[in-house]
């Protein structure tokens, strides 16, 4: 899973060495920092992302007329 980072490129999610989980927001929603892959060739500013909750996501699904009951097994994303 790729991620474009405004200012910093393409980001692996996956690569975890290049972001930071900072908190989960009472509404759900997580903040990360990312960090530029060539931090230590280059000075450039990290990137501040907050996600959306899985709960607004599965509402905006609804309102798309997707059928929801086939995302109760979501556990795990990034």
């Amino acid at each position: 899973i790729v991620f474009n980072v405004p200012g910093l490129g393409k980001n692996y999610l996956r690569a975890r060495q290049h972001r930071d989980f900072i908190s989960v927001l009472p509404d759900g929603r997580r903040v990360y920092e990312f960090h530029p892959w060539e931090k230590k060739l280059h000075l450039a500013n990290t990137y501040i992302y907050t996600d959306v909750s899985i709960y607004n996501y599965l509402k905006r699904l609804k309102a798309f007329g997707e059928d929801t009951s086939q995302y109760r097994t979501i556990w795990y994303y990034y």
